[in-house]
């Protein structure tokens, strides 16, 4: 079986996305309220990048959400998914990390950006 990967920072990209597209917010909108450049915010959806606490408080206000809401539909998204056995949820090894400077057994695949999301909002669609 080839086992999908996915990380924490990319279900959170994904729930906050989707809650961004469903309000009809631009990227560019909520980047400049969190005083970021758009290629910055853009990461942070992607999961390319690691929100911090104070990036994911500044997010939600820009959204008009409470953080609570974010964290429990990232909750919620990485039950799913380990539920549905197809991605499996893990923290990236860090630099300093011990055995971060060993690579993947080459066995699984990472799930990014769009195919992630899709499999995220049809899971979502399920549990409705």
């Amino acid at each position: 079986m080839n086992e999908k990967l996915a990380s924490y920072s990319s279900v959170l990209g994904v729930v906050v996305a989707n809650k961004r597209k469903e309000l009809g917010i631009e990227q560019s909108d909520i980047a400049a309220k969190m005083g970021l450049s758009q290629a910055s915010y853009s990461r942070l959806e992607s999961g390319k990048s690691t929100f911090s606490v104070d990036q994911l408080f500044g997010c939600a206000s820009a959204l008009g959400v409470p953080v609570e809401e974010l964290f429990q539909k990232v909750v919620n998204t990485v039950k799913n998914l380990q539920q549905s056995k197809e991605v499996s949820i893990q923290a990236p090894s860090r630099g300093n990390a011990s055995g971060a400077q060993q690579g993947s057994n080459g066995a699984a695949a990472v799930v990014a950006g769009a195919a992630l999301a899709a499999l995220i909002i049809g899971l979502m669609g399920k549990s409705k």
